[in-house]
């Protein structure tokens, strides 16, 4: 009995070890995809599907936290619960400012939630609403739910309605009409809806493979949609963007996420051509079901999103946890004659709990030489600018001790950038955990390639470029493994500036 107790606390302690330092995670127990991200006066709400009984995938609430600064984050009590046999999916969150649904008063204008209804008995789901009238902290279930029925759903899934979820829902200012968009599980399209009051909904229009030529077949199953209109930077006009996860077909395999620039008219979305060379937000395995941030003051300006960085489902070698929340970033869009690039970057509150450990500035490295031995670190913000030889294979080792080691690299024959977790620490928990990731990444015009590495306990967070490519992924290294090292092979580079700082929220 004994042993086994002390087993139990070594078990956990480990668990506790690789708790990240600055990205969200549960007090406890099981975490997937952000849900209703919203901004309320100075507060950052998350909300999050999450167990808070058990360290698996079931029993799925709106776990719900709170920020000011989208670093600090306070757990708060759950905010949409799983009851009377029904759980909370995946939805979003937005503010009625004119009271159309009638749920608050002209002085008090109601935020609104909506969320997939899940029966486990018998499979249903269906869509439902909350409301709350004390700026987010408190929800209370809309007493007409559902809002949109199985049946209602039935014609146009299907699975006569057994697979439509995760709805994503604005008011849509041309057409003074609240929007819903609904993905069918499995079934590679979206619905739209529309409702003069958030409660009544009228189906529209569909959105599927049909309506989008030279979307790659593989990509299938997709979920958790997300839509708004983005600036084009460097021009005054706005697209609309569409946001999908499916469940195949990424670059990394398994889950991912990309976006679809376009027009919308209040009903039909009308995709732009498809680029497969710039569909994907992220090459790595660990960014899964994005959302954005509503109700962000246009004094802010941005478009923030975060995701879960987890594809393993349970499986992850963390037992009092399961599930982190992506670092938050911003996702803007910038067009170079007729091309529109994508570009993600973390936000920049990171900046505000970073000091710099190391400084390099206009020095050449050449095979042989390692100009990083003498730093450690496990929670880490690392930017690299550097100009490549013919042939050059500049590689960042970080988390690294003995054998174990996970390797940004930046290979210039090919102009690609990729993580290497071949030997990252744990990669046993999953056929999936380990190997490499790429991306094509290209210098900037003047031949600077430029890294931002955002290091935690369990993760990497890669930017290329302005944030053209990311690649995101999980790793599970030895609590004693926090060296690093900066190498390079086959040519020298000149490093016009490489910084590394060290995060830390005390």
């Amino acid at each position: 009995m004994i042993i086994s107790i002390l087993l139990l606390l070594a078990t956990q302690t480990l668990a506790e070890d690789y708790r990240p330092q600055f990205h969200f995670v549960p007090e406890q127990n099981w975490m997937n995809e952000p849900n209703g991200l919203i901004k309320i006066d100075s507060m950052w709400h998350l909300f999050y599907q999450h167990n808070p009984t058990a360290n698996v995938w079931g029993n799925l609430n709106w776990g719900h936290a709170t920020s000011t600064d989208l670093l600090h984050w306070t757990h708060q009590p759950i905010a949409i619960t799983s009851e009377d046999g029904i759980q909370a999916f995946t939805g979003t969150s937005y503010y009625d400012s004119e009271n159309t649904s009638g749920l608050g008063t002209s002085q008090s204008a109601p935020f609104l939630a909506w969320y997939t209804g899940y029966r486990p008995s018998n499979g249903t789901q269906d869509q439902r609403l909350a409301y709350s009238l004390d700026r987010g902290m408190t929800w209370t279930k809309f007493p007409g739910n559902p809002v949109i029925s199985a049946a209602q759903e039935a014609p146009h899934d299907i699975t006569g309605g057994l697979e439509t979820r995760d709805p994503k829902v604005f008011f849509h200012e041309e057409s003074e009409k609240w929007v819903m968009i609904l993905a069918h599980g499995g079934q590679d399209k979206v619905t739209f809806w529309t409702s003069t009051d958030g409660k009544n909904w009228t189906w529209v229009s569909n959105l599927g493979t049909a309506q989008l030529p030279g979307l790659p077949s593989g990509i299938t199953g997709w979920e958790v949609p997300d839509m708004f209109q983005l600036p084009i930077d460097g021009t005054d006009e706005t697209t609309w963007v569409l946001i999908l996860t499916p469940a195949q077909g990424s670059p990394a395999g398994g889950n991912g996420v990309f976006a679809l620039t376009g027009s919308f008219d209040g009903e039909i979305f009308q995709a732009d051509p498809v680029d497969t060379s710039k569909l994907w937000l992220d090459y790595g395995r660990d960014f899964d079901g994005a959302m954005s941030w509503e109700n962000v003051p246009a004094s802010d300006g941005r478009r923030i999103l975060a995701a879960i960085s987890n594809s393993y489902g349970a499986s992850p070698p963390t037992n009092t946890w399961k599930g982190m929340l992506s670092f938050p970033r911003t996702l803007a869009l910038q067009q170079t004659g007729a091309e529109r690039t994508f570009v993600q970057w973390p936000v920049s509150e990171l900046l505000s709990v970073s000091s710099p450990l190391k400084t390099i500035q206009n020095q050449t490295i050449t095979p042989g030489q390692d100009l990083l031995s003498s730093v450690v670190g496990a929670a880490l913000d690392i930017e690299l600018a550097f100009t490549p030889q013919a042939n050059t294979v500049l590689s960042l080792a970080v988390r690294k001790a003995g054998s174990q080691q996970t390797v940004i690299q930046y290979t210039q024959s090919t102009t690609t950038l990729s993580v290497d977790r071949t030997a990252s620490g744990d990669i046993s928990y999953d056929a999936a955990a380990g190997g490499v990731h790429s991306a094509p990444l290209q210098p900037d015009a003047s031949g600077v390639v430029r890294i931002r590495v955002l290091v935690d306990t369990c993760s990497v967070e890669v930017f290329g470029g302005k944030g053209e490519v990311v690649i995101s992924d999980l790793i599970f290294p030895d609590e004693t493994a926090d060296g690093l090292a900066l190498q390079v092979s086959g040519g020298s580079a000149m490093l016009s500036n490489v910084v590394v700082r060290q995060v830390s929220l005390e």
